[in-house]
């Protein structure tokens, strides 16, 4: 039996061992590629290495390129051009939707689009820098603005294998490591990192070769239009001719020409060596167009359509997909920075419910197609949230309240004029309602032995007319429509115990036979 103990023991396996916690194994100080002093970190974009000596000043220059410029602004138009929706997290919290719209109001006080995009600069430099500067407003702690700081003022520092990154501000006293920035300061976006990257990488590494090749092409394209697209004045004198002779030549051919002219001995021989290329050259042009459309495939991600008719279009449709696809991958990239960072820091600092910022980037439908789709939605049973409603058609709606039903109407009064008893009163026998000798007779005797049968008739009816009444409540809650509502009648029909009802029913009409068989004449 030891024996077998033994071997249930070896048989079962061991516990895994605790991870590691809060702790990094290949973290980039252990890198043995990279170069450290003092914990500064370097970008790891080979470009920026090679020819920027580790700084992004040479992506700004590529701002100067008419191409780039234009296709940075389309990204950064097409994403703050779209509106933009601050929501709680928990959408059922009544305090979060408050706390969602004074946080929309605090966002409106600081030109949030104008934020949103100079930090989409990160997309040619690899990341954006601003700083938030905090004030009190309404007794609430809120950003009086926020301002986009240079890149080349900032490094990143690590000093511990297991901790972050942190930012540092390069000053006049220390231009290598510089001072660690204030916590919930600097806002820092950025875009494709790698390797643990903090600085990120831009589009600029693609961008930089066909703006280099471009302004190369254009610069010979200049020298070629310069010697060829005009004559050049070319003046003979003698070869006796003297100095105020060649001067007088000189005068005249340049009143001729101001970008330059040629003067030679008579006699001299000067020829050009021609190319033997035929027709127009274009060589420089197709080079300048070539770069363009690299920059383009760069910025938008499609490369320009070059065929016509009905490829056109769907090329054009096709590009117009890719460059929505690609502000909402914007988008969404800028706000997990705000919320990790502004929008979170808000929310902490004032006691708000935790909220997030979004943007809906999608082709704007028409209102009248969309409001119908959310009204055949809505006759299925389902119903739209307030913030739902606000984010697809605009601020300033609220849900409607809907009205309480009308209480039920009283039931009629019987027309025989006889007193009706109430519910659980004994009635009198129906022979004392007949009139007396000499007076008039206020009712006939087969109608009041009905009504003696049917006194019970209102603790009979209230079961099935309060489960008729939920069904009526339940269908204006839910906007069901007569049609809605006429289908779910027979299910609850079915539900309900008539029973007692028609033993009623059947005792009322039991005395009435009785009454007629019996000789009592109705009046």
């Amino acid at each position: 039996m030891v024996k077998a103990l033994r071997t249930d023991r070896a048989s079962k396996p061991a516990a895994p061992a605790a991870p590691a916690l809060d702790s990094e194994f290949a973290n980039r100080l252990r890198d043995p590629f990279e170069q450290h002093y003092m914990g500064v970190l370097r970008t790891n974009d080979p470009l920026l290495l090679e020819r920027g000596n580790g700084g992004v000043e040479l992506y700004r220059d590529l701002r100067r390129d008419g191409k780039v410029f234009s296709g940075l602004q389309k990204r950064q138009l097409a994403l703050v051009g779209k509106a933009w929706q601050a929501e709680p997290r928990d959408k059922n919290s009544a305090k979060g939707t408050q706390d969602a719209e004074t946080l929309t109001a605090i966002l409106k006080g600081i030109a949030f689009d104008r934020m949103c995009g100079e930090l989409q600069e990160a997309l040619l430099a690899g990341y954006a820098v601003a700083e938030i500067v905090w004030t009190i407003r309404d007794d609430m702690v809120v950003p009086a603005r926020v301002i986009k700081r240079a890149q080349r003022r900032f490094v990143y520092v690590q000093d511990d294998e297991n901790s972050p990154p942190r930012l540092h501000l390069l000053t006049r006293e220390n231009m290598h490591k510089g001072i660690p920035v204030p916590d919930r300061k600097f806002i820092v976006h950025r875009v494709n990192p790698e390797d643990d990257n903090p600085y990120g990488t831009g589009l600029g590494l693609q961008l930089f070769w066909p703006v280099f090749f471009k302004r190369k092409g254009i610069v010979a394209w200049n020298k070629l239009c310069d010697r060829f697209g005009s004559p050049t004045p070319h003046g003979k004198y003698p070869r006796n001719a003297g100095p105020k002779e060649k001067g007088t030549l000189a005068d005249a051919l340049r009143a001729m020409s101001n970008d330059g002219y040629l003067m030679t001995p008579e006699g001299m021989e000067i020829a050009l060596l021609e190319s033997k290329l035929s027709g127009n050259v274009t060589t420089q042009q197709q080079l300048c167009e070539y770069m363009d459309d690299w920059i383009s495939e760069v910025l938008t991600g499609q490369e320009p359509a070059r065929s016509g008719g009905g490829a056109l279009a769907a090329a054009s449709k096709e590009r117009k997909d890719v460059r929505q696809d690609l502000t909402q991958a914007d988008s969404d990239l800028l706000s997990e920075t705000i919320n990790e960072t502004l929008v979170a820091w808000i929310c902490e600092y004032n006691g708000l419910e935790p909220c997030h910022v979004y943007r809906n980037i999608k082709e704007e439908e028409d209102t009248k197609t969309q409001a119908e789709g959310d009204k055949i939605i809505h006759d299925m049973g389902f119903e739209l949230d307030e913030n739902t409603v606000r984010a697809k058609y605009g601020e300033g709606w609220s849900k409607k309240k809907v009205p309480s039903p009308p209480p039920p109407e009283p039931a009629p009064m019987p027309t025989t004029g006889a007193p009706v008893a109430e519910p659980g009163t004994p009635r009198a026998p129906a022979a004392a309602s007949f009139a007396e000798p000499g007076q008039a007779q206020q009712g006939d005797a087969l109608d009041e032995l009905v009504d003696g049968a049917l006194a019970d008739w209102q603790p009979l009816m209230a079961p099935v007319a309060q489960k008729l009444q939920a069904l009526l409540d339940e269908a204006v809650a839910r906007g069901e429509t007569a049609e809605q509502l006429l289908q779910r009648l027979p299910g609850l029909l079915a539900q309900l115990d008539a029973d007692a009802m028609a033993d009623s029913l059947t005792r009322a009409t039991f005395a009435a036979r009785a009454g007629a068989v019996a000789g009592v004449e109705n009046a």
